[in-house]
């Protein structure tokens, strides 16, 4: 915590917020408002042990310092497009829907992916969406896109847009070794977001 936006930040802290050692840890911690209620959503790190991998949120206090209650599992690597994982969780209300993304598989290739579950509240339950993933690996694309995910959406007026990291393009069209940082539109038809990668027409 820190006084100012400025800092400096300080762990005054003694032991983890979040670990859940018996799942193989805890990563990806992401927080969502909703009206007044504050919320933090993480995931099991269970892929290091051949175990089973979960999105979970659990509520906060209003200062966000100490949790309340316990944690809710609202999506599992249980598709065929996921692999052995989902991470990277992030809530987003579009037309009072809520929408939890999320990035699935190996991120250090093309198979890594983002998809999203629609909840029926910040803390569920919820469906992943049959069009999933909505974001993946596209040789098509100029330049081609390889293992986009890690995806942050923002609401800037009446236009959303997703952050996500994708891998460089060598010259010859293969996956380079460095991640870069993207920004597309994303699009609404039949309130299903839509990606508009590299600045793609819009879907409707």
């Amino acid at each position: 915590t820190s006084a100012s936006p400025e800092g400096p930040f300080k762990d005054a802290n003694d032991h983890a917020f979040v670990c859940q050692a018996d799942q193989g840890g805890t990563i990806d911690p992401s927080a969502f408002y909703d009206g007044n209620t504050l919320y933090l959503y993480f995931k099991n790190d269970g892929n290091c042990c051949s175990l089973p991998v979960h999105l979970y949120v659990q509520q906060l206090s209003s200062d966000g310092l100490s949790l309340v209650g316990d944690p809710t599992s609202l999506v599992q690597n249980d598709q065929q497009w996921e692999g052995n994982l989902v991470e990277a969780p992030y809530m987003f209300k579009h037309n009072g829907k809520y929408y939890l993304f999320f990035s699935a598989n190996n991120y250090a290739d093309g198979s890594y992916a983002t998809g999203y579950a629609l909840c029926q509240s910040a803390t569920g339950p919820c469906q992943q969406a049959a069009e999933n993933p909505i974001l993946s690996s596209d040789s098509k694309q100029t330049p081609p896109l390889i293992g986009p995910g890690g995806e942050t959406l923002i609401q800037v007026g009446d236009q959303t847009w997703m952050l996500y990291h994708e891998w460089n393009v060598n010259a010859d069209g293969s996956q380079g070794d460095a991640r870069y940082m993207a920004v597309d539109k994303v699009n609404w038809p039949d309130d299903k977001p839509v990606v508009a990668v590299n600045g793609a027409a819009p879907t409707n």
